[in-house]
């Protein structure tokens, strides 16, 4: 199977030099058929200039976007590019280094077995978090739990983005319809998922927040995260109204 990995990227020059051979690394071990795909957002750091250099020796394709455009236009570009160009398996990762590479092979097999959306998890069992503080792991539990409540969620962790779709999960979805950005936009593209009858899996993973570089969730990008919740539970409402008449 081939499969494209989505890194958004901005200032993240140090990361990919690590992240990006480590991935091929797993490639090339697991005998897996993959590229890369950075979508970078004019990072001022010359991120682009060393995907160019990594381009030379493995295969990665750059999307230079004019700009800090957000998290969820970069995903839907390196998704865009990825179906366009037949791959069957499109997976989403962090380039800060805090989604470990050799938890790759396990996310595709979740796809592999037969789960249309693979979840790379923090919240299921043989999962956890390195080196948060506790104000940011109970941010973080309590917007899942939110997800499971009000969206109807079966994941344990909605707001992971290290994860794997089947290319026809993302070709089914019309992408003009999904109005998040940044984090929240994980959330969304899991509740359309799972509201097209998806069939989604969770594997464990240990998250290991970044070392080089600063976060860049800020308390608008929180903010933002509730407000799209509360709209996902009126229309799931909505349409839960719709079909009881």
């Amino acid at each position: 199977m081939k499969v494209s990995i989505v890194l958004p990227t901005y200032n993240e020059k140090e990361n990919i030099s690590i992240v990006v051979p480590e991935i091929f690394e797993v490639f090339e071990k697991n005998k897996i058929e993959g590229e890369v795909i950075v979508v970078d957002d004019s990072s001022p750091d010359g991120t682009a200039e060393v995907a160019k250099k990594l381009s030379k020796k493995y295969a990665i394709r750059l999307i230079e976007r004019k700009g800090k455009l957000g998290l969820g236009t970069a995903y839907l570009a390196g998704f865009r590019d990825a179906i366009s160009r037949k791959s069957e398996i499109i997976m989403s990762m962090d380039a800060d280094q805090s989604h470990n590479p050799k938890n790759i092979p396990a996310i595709i097999n979740l796809v592999e077995k037969g789960f249309d959306v693979g979840i790379g998890s923090r919240y299921v069992q043989g999962g956890g978090i390195k080196n948060w503080p506790l104000s940011r792991k109970l941010t973080s539990f309590g917007a899942n739990q939110l997800a499971k409540i009000l969206l109807g969620s079966k994941a344990n962790d909605n707001t992971s983005g290290f994860r794997a779709y089947k290319r026809s999960v993302l070709e089914s979805m019309d992408f003009e319809k999904i109005h998040s950005n940044g984090y929240s936009f994980l959330v969304e593209l899991l509740f359309r998922a799972k509201s097209n009858g998806y069939k989604i899996g969770e594997t464990p993973i240990i998250f290991s927040d970044r070392i080089i570089g600063k976060s860049k969730l800020s308390s608008n990008e929180i903010s933002n995260f509730f407000l799209m919740v509360l709209r996902l539970f009126f229309e799931r409402a909505k349409n839960f109204l719709k079909f009881k008449k």
